[in-house]
């Protein structure tokens, strides 16, 4: 049987679960892919965390963190920082979504090369 999705593909980013969510699907990892990427045990703890229905521990909210690129405030809060240029921001939800390492190396590279000529 399919699963219906009542939302819309859209994903509900106001709560911890739905941050998580939100980091891995961008990420473009699936539930087991991230358990494994978080030594869990299986799919059914990230479910938890995205349902909301198990908190998250102080180190997993590192991990999570750490895996992400992102800070432990926007996944508990949702603060991220609004204060930066949207293009700033653009930028860095660019590189989060790269997936290999080689990539983000190569896309900081080419920034630091435009860096270096607009001195």
């Amino acid at each position: 049987m399919k699963k219906v999705n009542r939302n819309n593909g859209a994903i509900d980013v106001t709560t911890v679960g739905g941050r998580i969510k939100k980091l891995r699907t961008d990420a473009g990892f699936t539930q087991e892919e991230l358990a494994i990427e978080l030594h869990l045990e299986g799919k059914s703890a990230i479910s938890n965390y995205e349902n909301n229905s198990r908190g998250v521990s102080a180190e997993m909210l590192t991990q999570l963190s750490r895996l992400f690129h992102v800070s432990a405030d926007y996944i508990l809060n949702g603060d991220s920082p609004d204060n930066l240029d949207p293009i700033v921001n653009e930028a860095i939800e660019i590189l989060n979504n790269l997936k290999t390492d080689k990539a983000k190396k190569s896309a900081l590279e080419m920034l630091r090369q435009i860096q270096i000529l607009e001195r």
